[in-house]
């Protein structure tokens, strides 16, 4: 890479700019507001209102219960809380879960994990869009299910899961039901006590909030194993000093993001997408069509190699990805692209652009002229 800054940043589903509210909100807790929570003095408990004012923000936001919401340190944890706390605080629930072939890796390697306890795990394909079809959940489930984990929203393509009727198929089953929502929370309007979930996961740097900081939305009256052991804080459930700029910082970023105008965002995106397709020859879109994350644009392009399109993009001051920041350090083809069917040469030239309400449409037009430009090289 040339280590130039981008100027146009379209990898938003990787991070998202911290917004200046919740940057605000954040700096007096890295300075004079600089207590510990647990703390009896009058900074400790200054620290503790702050963090306990943030958590039933986020409550109000997302419309549940105060208490049901742990801090943690990310998606990552939160996705990994969930399944290891809810099959360990539940061993008699079953040796079986059911997840999906595109779902990110902190689910799928944590499902991996819990082979080595006896659990044996189903992993459902999907359709060509990168959809769980409600029937094959329905047809995988055993009288020993303890647990459904299937994304709200995928990282790669986008693509939104029914999370309503897979929701309710295993509350009609007795199954707990988690969703990973670190794609979805801040984009998608949703209310937690109308949805049929017993967890969802969210991180705060995908909306706005700063790195290092998410939560874990737990229903209550659901038995979870501790995460961490030690002291008494988050309903003695994770031990440890809590990250309280982070979590005042999450909690005004969410507030910020709910108010974006995601139909503008929409709009964006699919111009982008109309040009691509019908100005660049041999290019398929992957995740196509209404049931997407607003932002989300994965396009697969014959004849070229994604990571040469990306040098070429980040010359240009254009940030853009491969797919899941997670795993492109990796650099080898993305198991959503190949759950969806995608075969070479698209498999290793996708490229993935990402929008936000900050996104204009003069700098679309800069990265379609990009893109054709690249594209053109590389093809000779």
């Amino acid at each position: 890479m040339s280590g130039k800054k981008p100027t146009i940043y379209l990898d938003h589903a990787a991070t998202s700019k911290v917004r200046e509210q919740a940057l605000a909100a954040m700096l007096p807790y890295l300075s004079e507001e600089f207590g510990n929570p647990s703390s009896l003095h009058g900074p400790g408990l200054s620290a503790k209102k702050a963090m306990q004012q943030a958590r039933a923000r986020i409550a109000e936001l997302l419309g549940c219960e105060t208490n049901e919401i742990l801090f943690t340190s990310g998606g990552t944890e939160a996705d990994n809380w969930a399944i290891t706390g809810y099959l360990f605080g539940n061993p008699n629930a079953g040796k079986h879960i059911i997840t999906s072939a595109v779902e990110h890796p902190a689910v799928l390697k944590t499902c991996e994990f819990m082979k080595r306890f006896g659990y044996e795990v189903t992993v459902l394909p999907v359709t060509g869009d990168g959809r769980v079809t409600p029937e094959s959940v329905q047809r995988a489930l055993r009288s020993d299910t303890a647990l459904i984990t299937i994304q709200t929203a995928n990282n790669e393509i986008g693509t939104i899961q029914p999370i309503e009727e897979i929701g309710r198929i295993a509350a009609e089953r007795g199954v707990a039901f988690h969703t990973d929502a670190v794609q979805a929370v801040g984009t998608l309007p949703m209310c937690l006590r109308d949805m049929p979930v017993t967890m969802l996961s969210a991180s705060g740097h995908k909306f706005g909030g700063p790195k290092g900081i998410g939560f874990l939305y737990v229903k209550n009256g659901t038995k979870l194993e501790p995460l961490l052991h030690g002291g008494p804080q988050e309903k003695r459930m994770r031990a440890g000093t809590e990250n309280v700029p982070g979590i005042v910082s999450m909690a005004a970023a969410l507030s910020e993001a709910l108010k974006q105008d995601y139909e503008a965002v929409r709009k964006l995106r699919d111009y982008t997408e109309q040009r691509i397709v019908s100005e660049i020859p041999d290019v398929r879109i992957n995740g196509a069509g209404e049931n997407r994350l607003p932002g989300s644009l994965s396009v697969s392009i014959g004849g070229v190699e994604a990571v040469s399109v990306l040098v070429f993009l980040d010359l240009a001051g254009i940030a853009a990805s491969g797919g899941s920041a997670c795993t492109s350090a990796e650099n080898k083809p993305s198991e959503v692209l190949r759950a969806i069917g995608a075969e070479e040469p698209y498999l290793s030239g996708t490229v993935r652009f990402t929008f936000s309400a900050d996104n204009m449409k003069e700098e679309a037009d800069y990265v379609i002229q990009a893109l054709k430009e690249s594209i053109g090289k590389l093809r000779g």
